[in-house]
């Protein structure tokens, strides 16, 4: 009788055992491109991992923001009111209490400003402090030999993401002289600090008229700026004509003075009625504008109050403008803007002569 008569199953064959994957190759396996597999299996794993890389960086990203804020947080002084301010606790704190005797002999020659010696011993890049009434713009600006040291450093040197707000390196600040134009430059940081609060220019004529003036002391001198230009430019000429501000730090002639002035009017989204003439020194600050695809500066200027001037600003004399003088790619988004000048050339000594003898005119007439 066979095994299958007497109700007997026949004898299993033995099977080898399938070892096990291990979960990293099995991981890479399934995101790296491996032999034997298809081109539509290869291009899906690139783009996962394209994909991947991505979600990888944003999230670094986002985490140095949210370090930043954090420690923003933690370290932001409180001022006399109680309100937290921008600068970090330890600043506040050197840039208020009164300088050692050692930090005052440590002080570069000329320096008539004693009061920043400690600032001044803890970073010898120290040139002065930067204050807009009315914002949380509160800060130490430094000076190095490029414009890139400070982007990502603490005013200890050490890195941070939101970095110093610096001064261009191509307009010393010395005992001797001043740039004709102080250009400055802070990040716009998501969580509210650094210089942040420039953007509120270009939303709000009324923010313009609570804050028009800028404060600006340095190691050698007080200064207090009135705004004459709030413009957004752009930085790459794929999307148009491209304004160069930053590398206008000295005037040679007042041809490259009225030039600026003239660049500076146009392309202001305000008419503040701020008088201007050839000589005046000028502060600007610049920082990153992220409103468009497309890679923006916006840029704020000033006129250095000249001496017995009134400081205060007849804010009732600044007005939004009709006519605002942009580029191509941001006429592609909104419409092509620019209708010819319309603000009063009058407010600059001597630039109507120089537009008549430049043939610089642009009638609005002609739009």
């Amino acid at each position: 009788m066979t095994e299958m008569d007497m109700g007997l199953a026949p004898s299993p064959r033995k099977r080898r055992k399938k070892k096990k994957q291990s979960f990293w190759k099995s991981i890479k396996q399934g995101l790296i491109p491996t032999k034997g597999d298809g081109v539509g299996e290869i291009v899906r794993k690139i783009i996962f991992l394209a994909a991947l890389i991505i979600l990888v960086v944003a999230l670094v990203i986002i985490g140095q923001y949210v370090v930043g804020f954090i420690s923003l947080e933690m370290n932001a002084a409180v001022d006399e009111d109680g309100n937290k301010t921008a600068t970090d606790a330890h600043i506040f704190e050197v840039k208020n209490r009164p300088p050692t005797k050692q930090e005052i002999e440590q002080l570069p020659s000329g320096t008539i400003n004693e009061k920043y010696a400690g600032l001044y011993a803890e970073n010898n890049d120290f040139v002065g402090w930067i204050n807009i009434p009315g914002t949380n713009i509160d800060y130490p600006v430094v000076q190095y030999t490029d414009n890139d040291y400070y982007l990502h450093r603490a005013f200890d040197k050490t890195w941070l993401f939101e970095g110093t707000i610096f001064a261009d390196y191509r307009g010393p600040i010395t005992a001797e002289s001043m740039p004709h134009n102080t250009v400055i430059y802070g990040h716009n940081m998501l969580y509210k600090y650094m210089f942040t609060a420039l953007t509120n220019y270009k939303k709000s004529l009324s923010f313009l008229k609570t804050s028009p003036v800028i404060d600006f002391n340095t190691l050698y001198g007080d200064g207090k700026y009135k705004i004459f230009s709030v413009f957004l430019v752009n930085w790459e000429e794929k999307y148009g004509d491209v304004f160069y501000y930053s590398g206008k730090t000295y005037f040679n002639n007042q041809a490259e003075f009225y030039d600026f002035v003239l660049e500076c009017e146009d392309r202001s989204i305000y008419d503040t009625g701020v008088d201007i003439e050839y000589g005046d020194e000028f502060i600007t600050l610049s920082t990153c504008d992220a409103s468009t695809y497309m890679d923006l500066r916006l840029v704020v200027v000033a006129r250095k109050v000249r001496p017995n001037e009134d400081p205060m600003v007849n804010t009732d004399r600044i007005v939004k403008k009709s006519s605002i003088k942009y580029f191509d790619g941001y006429y592609q988004i909104y419409g092509k803007l620019w209708k010819g000048r319309t603000w009063d050339t009058s407010v600059v000594k001597g630039l109507d002569a120089y537009i008549k003898e430049n043939g610089l005119e642009d009638n609005p007439a002609n739009y």
